[in-house]
């Protein structure tokens, strides 16, 4: 569940709001179930919100009258759009944020929490490296729509191994409200001590004899993914957790390196789960004015280093993590294959 989000409490049929005496709005229930959804992901484009509402929720409209709707919605403060341009020939496009309307009439309807801090959604349009994050919601609400009201199947028993339903089964998390966090021991004045000594302490903290040994510790991000997506399994089945990571080929190699030895840690310190690092690499279907290449050989880059490092090779071994390495296109195919298999 959202750590903002209530459970699930009944809606009204329909919300009518008024602009004036002649001019009202109607919103149903699916309207703020997108309203909702808007407010997870932070920030989507028109065209990947229409997807959803079509996809995800089966808003059955059609791309004209949706565009006009959340104009609408625009005038009424549920939503703030706003238009991207990148030269002449390169991406344009509308992205959309909650608007400070939306955020009241979630918390009035229960689906947000009453602490909620309003002020932190004019955040939501400041992403620094605006296609990175886009790219990364395409790569998110493709595997949402794709799975949606499935079920996956081992692949050889053929047996259902995760009926996937959104927000029943399969959940979107934000890594900002999931961070991957470890409280970690540290020793006072360890570093005024000589090797020998701070060995002792440790040996004296692995084998349960704390005695004179002061303890204190802070805790620490293990990875910090793009995006999270979590399948819940079938009874005896593993959940899922899907770390997708973002790559638009301008990251060095080895950086995605130290990110598997990373979620190695964090798929070894969590047995009970299917630990997927999903590398995706951003490609030209992202749009059709899309400066990215097909992937193709940045894929081919990533898989030869990662299979050319016999520590990466032990590590994930050891650890059970699942790698995956796909262009933005290709990537749900692959990550249906990973869930069937593994």
């Amino acid at each position: 569940m959202h750590p903002n989000r209530k459970g699930e409490n009944q809606v009204l049929d329909k919300i009518i709001l008024k602009k004036n005496a002649r001019q009202r709005l109607e919103l149903t229930k699916v309207d703020l179930d997108l309203l909702v959804f808007l407010e997870q992901q932070r920030l989507l484009t028109l065209q990947q919100f229409y997807q959803v509402a079509k996809h995800l929720f089966e808003l059955k409209i059609t791309e004209y009258s949706f565009k006009n709707r959340v104009r609408k919605f625009e005038e009424y403060h549920l939503i703030r759009g706003q238009q991207f341009s990148e030269g002449f020939d390169g991406e344009r496009f509308k992205f959309l944020c909650i608007g400070s309307k939306a955020i009241d009439l979630l918390i009035e309807n229960e689906l947000l929490d009453q602490l909620y801090s309003k002020s932190k959604i004019y955040k939501f349009n400041q992403k620094k490296n605006l296609m990175h994050y886009l790219a990364t919601q395409q790569a998110v609400i493709n595997i949402l729509i794709t799975f949606n009201a499935k079920a996956i199947k081992d692949a050889d028993t053929r047996e259902t191994k995760y009926p996937v339903l959104y927000n029943k089964t399969l959940f979107s998390r934000s890594p900002a409200l999931y961070p991957y966090t470890e409280w970690v021991r540290k020793y006072k004045n360890l570093h005024r001590q000589n090797s020998g000594a701070y060995h002792a302490k440790i040996a004296r903290h692995m084998t349960g004899n704390k005695s004179n040994a002061e303890i204190y510790g802070t805790t620490i991000t293990i990875v910090k993914p793009d995006w999270i997506i979590e399948l819940k399994g079938k009874k005896e089945q593993k959940d899922a957790i899907i770390n997708i990571e973002l790559d638009t080929g301008t990251e060095p190699i080895e950086t995605l390196i130290e990110k598997v030895f990373k979620y190695a840690i964090l798929a070894g310190k969590n047995p009970e789960k299917l630990h997927i690092m999903d590398v995706v690499i951003a490609d030209k279907s992202i749009s059709n004015r899309s400066t990215f290449s097909d992937g193709i050989g940045r894929t081919k880059n990533i898989v030869k280093q990662f299979k050319d490092d016999s520590a990466v090779i032990r590590r994930i071994k050891e650890s059970g993590l699942k790698i995956i390495v796909r262009p933005l296109r290709l990537n749900v195919k692959k990550v249906y294959e990973a869930l069937r298999k593994y």
